[in-house]
């Protein structure tokens, strides 16, 4: 059954309250995160072209965007649900407030709070970049999905040249295993070939 936009309004808003409730988490991270945590709860592709359409995703040069998901933001902050950290930074880092981790993240259910652990572990422990390369060469999202992501090749050419740093990266933290790394690598050669 297709999610309507009142779930899918919900649904972005306890992502970037999960992500943000124990560090700051900047603008460009919390787009990347809810973007996968999306994927993460439709799994079916029609369901996620339908949602992301919805939500007016789409590929920009720092990977997806969509105006939504920084209303929503905004908004979070307007009602006291976030927190800005430093207000005169570009990345604009926020937090969620007390009042807004009970507001939004008392009724999270169990599947959602495992794919939201994943994606906060991965926001928290990668820098921008290296989240937007963990998610766009990630093996298991299929290539439409993909197509929502970034509107650059240069920035793409940027991401494959960092290969090795960013998988070993990932290998050291646990957040991939051997498996996944010759995948993502694989996925890589297909591109550049």
């Amino acid at each position: 059954m297709p999610i309507s936009l009142m779930d899918a309004y919900d649904k972005i808003d306890k992502a970037i309250i999960y992500i943000s409730q124990d560090k700051p988490a900047d603008k460009w991270k919390i787009q990347k995160g809810v973007f996968y945590f999306l994927w993460l709860e439709t799994r079916n592709n029609d369901d996620f072209i339908n949602f992301a359409n919805k939500i007016q995703i789409h590929p920009n040069k720092q990977g997806p965007y969509s105006e939504t998901i920084d209303g929503e933001v905004e908004m979070l902050i307007r009602d006291g649900f976030l927190q800005v950290i430093d207000p005169t930074s570009k990345s604009l880092p926020i937090k969620a407030s007390e009042k807004g981790i009970s507001e939004y993240l008392s009724d999270i259910s169990p599947e959602e709070k495992f794919c939201l652990q994943q994606i906060k572990d991965i926001v928290e422990k990668l820098t921008s970049y290296e989240v937007v390369f963990f998610i766009y060469f990630n093996p298991y999202i299929p290539d439409e999905i993909k197509s929502y992501f970034i509107s650059k090749s240069e920035m793409k050419d940027g991401l494959m040249g960092k290969k090795n740093r960013y998988i070993k990266k990932f290998l050291d933290l646990g957040i991939i295993d051997d498996s996944t790394a010759t995948k993502m690598l694989n996925e890589i050669k297909k591109i550049e070939s």
